[in-house]
């Protein structure tokens, strides 16, 4: 399984160290590709060092975190293909029918972590999702004063790798994991989106009564404990009929002091519905990021 938390400010754009530094840190060769729908990504990477100033701090709580934006090879749809797809389906919140669904592929992220310091480091691996209707953004909530907490995510190998001295770890995020992140998404977006959820929240800003509290449920639906298939009552009901397919998400580090860490990953993709990727050989026009952001409510980010 995977989730991972985000932060308040927008973290600092990946590729913060230079491609000799970062190859040195991970000692990684070139992946191979392929010229098929199935497809072995090439490798992306992203890196901090001890020079990478804090993207949040409030005195009570510092974190340093970089992050870049990974986009899968999934098609745009024609302009004929995107007629065909219709409007709104039953029981969803997506303006239509989505083109790519979390069946028509399979994705499998390999990862390499490592820490070059000669000091161990609590290090999170982030991964936060995208369709092709919106990017999530989990953030921070600001509870009081004193207290800060981050939203839950997908965090790989989570909570966090307590890294030793000059460490690497590798991992995979397994295409049973992204089928589980993609539902994740779609029932928060399911959720937040709803008519009943906006109306609470303008309740609750109001100073109206509001039982469910979204920043909570969206919390719960991306908790590592709590899977889709359990009939969880508070994650079961928003998930739609229709799951729309990962399309890309935001590749980050994390930790919560300076540190020389690194991570590099490549991506198995598969088409399972046959035209729904971009070989690597051909110059389609990708999905490309999504036109909105999904967020808690109240979220720094």
């Amino acid at each position: 399984m995977s989730r991972c938390v985000a932060g308040g400010r927008p973290p600092r754009s990946g590729g913060v160290l230079p491609q000799a530094m970062l190859f040195a840190l991970l000692g990684v060769a070139a992946a191979c590709s392929s010229n098929a729908s199935d497809q072995v990504t090439q490798p992306l990477a992203v890196g901090m060092t001890n020079m990478t100033p804090a993207y949040y701090s409030d005195g009570n709580l510092t974190l340093y975190e970089v992050q870049i934006p990974v986009e899968l090879p999934a098609r745009r749809p024609t302009p004929a293909e995107r007629q065909a797809l219709g409007g709104q389906p039953k029981g969803t919140t997506y303006p239509h029918t989505p083109f790519l669904l979390a069946s028509d592929e399979s994705v499998e992220v390999h990862y390499v972590l490592s820490n070059v310091d000669a000091a161990q480091h609590a290090v999170w691996l982030l991964i936060d999702p995208w369709n092709e209707f919106v990017r999530y953004r989990p953030g921070v909530t600001v509870v009081d004063e004193d207290t800060t907490v981050p939203n839950e995510s997908f965090e790989p190998g989570g909570p966090g790798f307590l890294m030793g001295p000059k460490s690497r770890i590798e991992g995979t995020i397994t295409s049973d994991d992204m089928q589980e992140l993609a539902i994740r998404l779609a029932a928060a977006e399911n959720f937040l989106l709803s008519p009943q959820t906006l109306a609470s929240e303008d309740a609750d800003a109001s100073g109206g009564d509001n039982s469910l509290d979204p920043t909570e449920i969206a919390n719960h639906i991306f908790d590592q404990q709590n899977y889709s298939t359990t009939g969880d009552p508070l994650f079961a009901p928003y998930i739609p009929p229709i799951i729309a397919g990962i399309t890309g998400f935001d590749l980050g580090l994390r930790t919560l002091e300076p540190a020389n860490v690194a991570v590099e990953i490549t991506i198995d993709v598969q088409d399972l519905n046959g035209n729904r990727f971009v070989a690597q050989d051909t110059t389609a026009q990708l999905m490309g990021v999504p036109p909105a952001t999904l967020a808690p409510p109240g979220a720094r980010y």
